[in-house]
Formats: structure tokens, sequence, C-alpha cells
């Protein structure tokens, strides 16, 4: 395999680590009509909820799906700052996502455009 080549090949791999963010290289690569083909260990409503703009217009996704090694994988650098508001009554945190709605909105995208093996 020519360097070339396996440059180009590689170039698509992203590791949100050394290798670059999964989320950004979707939003920029990912247009309307796209057929995808995503293979992955990881995939959440959380992940839906940041993409969901550009998935719902794809027309269809295969998404082979791996056995995680370690969940403590997923935000090995606690990257994400947690706000907490408190009220006379309650301490809550701000920032949660509506997690049943994420969750209805991800489960109809998949009946609809998600093949998973």
């Amino acid at each position: 395999m020519n360097k070339e080549f396996r440059k180009t090949l590689q170039s698509a791999i992203r590791d949100n680590r050394s290798r670059g963010s999964v989320g950004e290289f979707l939003k920029e690569k990912i247009l309307p009509g796209s057929k995808l083909l995503a293979v992955s260990a990881y995939f959440t409503i959380y992940a839906y909820e940041q993409l969901k703009d550009k998935l719902r217009g794809i027309d269809h996704l295969n998404f082979l799906y791996g056995e995680p090694t370690s969940i403590k994988k997923l935000d090995p650098d606690k990257t994400e700052t947690k706000y907490f508001e408190i009220a006379d009554t309650k301490i809550a945190l701000k920032n949660r996502p509506q997690q049943k709605t994420i969750a209805k909105e991800c489960a109809d995208w998949i009946k609809e455009k998600v093949n998973i093996k």
C-alpha cells in the first residue's frame, strides 16, 4: 500500500484524542442525503443530541457496534463542566439535558434511519 493511499485511509479515523474530535469531523462531513457507515463501541443520546441537526438529514446509517473495553474511557479527562443551581430548598444540576426527550428523539431516528449490527 503506498504512503499517500494509507494517509487518505487514516484521515477519517478519529478518537477524540490524538486523531481529532469525532463530533467536529462529523459536523463538517455529514451532508443531507448521506449514506453513512460507522464502527464504534460508543454512541449515546448525548452524541445524538449534539449531531441531531446533521443526523436527521441523512438517508441511512449502517452502524457496527463493538463492545466497549472500559466505560472509564468515555471521558478520561473529565472535560464536561458541571453547573449547579442553588435554591432555597435544593441543589440541582443546571446544564442537565432533558434525557427522556432526547432518548425518544434518538430512538425514533434509529428506527427510521439506522441499521445496527
